[in-house]
Parts: structure tokens; sequence; C-alpha cells
């Protein structure tokens, strides 16, 4: 599993590659949340470590909305790390990365392709749609809380599974690893609940 900054810092890097000059915070947590609901969709395994949280403004991921809270929201324009000693004793920034050539990395680039390239305003329509994991839980008409309430992996896996099958079954793919195309939209219909 990856650290959440290290997968922000993929997004981060991506934008400024290709020139997307709003990636604010509200966006980069989408980026992390979606790329780690396709991770857990395709691969059956989580991406990054972090508890997510169903929040008032829609999935939030604490220590990532922790390391970009300076921003506010402008445009996250460096990596995101901290400073430690090094070997030498020496104090350095250290900001963490994905390795390249994994299955992280590939789920990472499916996710930028798919949403790395929409607004703010459309990413959260995605990431707060009716009946996904988001929107299961912060709407829970049995939620005795007015805060934020964990998002379970188990629940945000169903929601991008189906999604992935739609994918392979559209595009013909062989398998859901095989499929390159994200359908922003699960079937409601075909939505099982944990």
């Amino acid at each position: 599993m990856q650290d959440a900054k290290a997968v922000a810092n993929f997004f981060i890097l991506r934008a400024q590659a290709d020139k997307v000059r709003d990636l604010n915070p509200k966006k980069l947590q989408d980026l992390v949340y979606c790329a780690h609901g396709w991770c857990l969709g395709i691969t059956g395994k989580p991406l990054i470590k972090s508890q997510i949280l169903s929040a008032r403004n829609g999935p939030e991921i604490p220590d990532l909305a922790e390391a970009v809270a300076g921003y506010g929201t402008k445009q996250v324009t460096e990596p995101l790390g901290e400073v430690v000693r090094g070997a030498d004793e020496k104090m350095q920034f250290h900001a963490p990365s994905v390795p390249a050539g994994g299955s992280a990395e590939k789920v990472l680039l499916i996710t930028w392709k798919a949403y790395g390239k929409l607004s703010t305003y459309d990413l959260s329509r995605v990431t707060q749609a009716p009946g996904g994991p988001w929107d299961q839980i912060w709407n829970d008409p049995d939620r005795t809380s007015r805060f934020a309430a964990e998002m379970d992996n188990a629940t945000i896996q169903v929601w991008f599974r189906q999604l992935a099958e739609r994918n392979r079954r559209r595009t013909r793919a062989r398998s859901v690893e095989d499929t390159q195309r994200i359908i922003v939209q699960p079937d409601p219909d075909q939505l099982r609940s944990v």
C-alpha cells in the first residue's frame, strides 16, 4: 500500500507535465480517492493505507487534507512531503513517490486519463454520485452524527468493482485488468450492498 501523499505527488507531477492548472486540494483528494477505488475494483487490493472519510464536501483523506491545508482553494503546485534528518544528519525534504512500473502506477495512469482534466465540480459529481460509497454513508438515514464517518474499503470496492465489470463488458476486454476505459457512473440497478 502507498502513502496518500505519494499518490497525490503522482497527480501533482502529472498535472505539471500536462499543464493542468486547476489541481486544488479538493480535486487532489478526489483523484486520490478515485485511484484508491479503482485499485480496489480492479485488483481487489487497497492503494493507500490512509483512512477515508465520508465528509460534508465528499470523500476526505485526513492526512492528505492536512498536507494540503495551506493551499486553501489554490492550485497545489509542489510535491508533498516532510523534512527529515538524512543519513548525514542534515535536514532534507523528502517527497514520497509511487514506484514506477507496478500495478499502482498503472491504476494512477488510468485514473489520471479518465479524471485528470475534469473540473473540480465535475469530479465532485463523480465522487458524490447517488448510490456511491460517499452517498451511502453520508446520507444513511441511520447515521446519527453530523460529522464525517469512515468509508470502509468493502463499500468502496463493491462500487468500483461494478464499474470495472461494466468497463470490461463495454470494451470486450478479457479481464477487468485489461480494460483501459473508465465509465464514470455504475448502473444503479446492478449495485449490490455489502
